[in-house]
């Protein structure tokens, strides 16, 4: 009997690392950009998935299942309704969280998760996109219109998307590389900071070679506040740095 439990378990263990492996490979290969991962919540999503998914279906497997049991068929079947419906419900919550928009907004970047994207209200066509992309880059500014200014401020301050979320605001993000660059950290203090900070330091080892040919500037997500390095010349995001910038100019 106890042989059979194993042997029925790794069996459910088999079917659901394979189901799960290709939920999260799929999501991560179509809509979170690596360098966006830890600035998510996609790691702690994806742990509750495979918890419920891994562990508890087989584990339930193990403990109901018996060769001649007449109710045999209905508890697996509750099992992998349950499975099933974690993994729906984990899967969709993966993607509300991955990134459609990367906008640039005064003097820092904004991840815009698919949750908070309005992608139907752009003023520019290139902005209005499905929600199964991910990353794309926009400058927002503010309207010239005092009423409007003030309407984004109001909305913002009741709760509301600010200018970064506002879609109808965007402007194409190549148009402005200038004015995103003037934002730019101080380099001294990102270089300083990495004789305490890990990540930092990681970070330069690993392009010790080319390292001036990067800007940093801070980054905000739903979860933290990192630190986005650019291309100088491109302007294009090439990493995160999964630090605060803010606390390092305190330091």
């Amino acid at each position: 009997m106890f042989r059979n439990k194993i042997k029925a378990s790794l069996i459910h263990l088999g079917l659901s690392i394979l189901l799960v492996g290709l939920v999260i490979g799929s999501i991560l290969f179509f809509f979170f950009p690596q360098l966006f991962i830890g600035i998510s919540d996609f790691k702690e999503i994806s742990t509750i998935l495979i918890t419920v998914d891994l562990i508890l279906g087989p584990l339930l497997t193990f403990v109901v299942f018996q060769p001649n049991k007449k109710s045999l068929i209905f508890d697996l079947s509750v099992i992998a309704t349950i499975q099933i419906a974690a993994l729906v419900y984990g899967g969709y919550s993966l993607f509300q969280v991955h990134p459609v928009y990367i906008t640039f907004n005064v003097d820092r970047f904004t991840v815009v998760s698919a949750k908070d994207a309005e992608p139907e209200k752009a003023k520019f066509d290139e902005f209005n996109v499905s929600k199964l992309t991910s990353g794309k880059l926009a400058f927002a500014k503010m309207p010239d219109d005092i009423e409007k200014q003030n309407e984004v401020t109001l909305t913002a301050a009741m709760g509301g998307g600010d200018l970064d979320q506002r879609v109808e605001y965007y402007e194409p993000y190549n148009n402005h590389v200038d004015q995103v660059l003037s934002k730019a950290l101080d380099p001294e203090i990102i270089f300083a900071a990495a004789d305490s900070d890990k990540k930092i330091l990681s970070f330069l080892e690993k392009h010790k070679d080319d390292v001036d040919n990067y800007v940093f500037l801070p980054l905000n997500s739903a979860k933290k506040e990192a630190i986005i390095v650019l291309d100088k010349i491109s302007a294009q995001p090439v990493a995160t740095i999964d630090t605060d910038p803010w606390e390092l100019s305190k330091k």
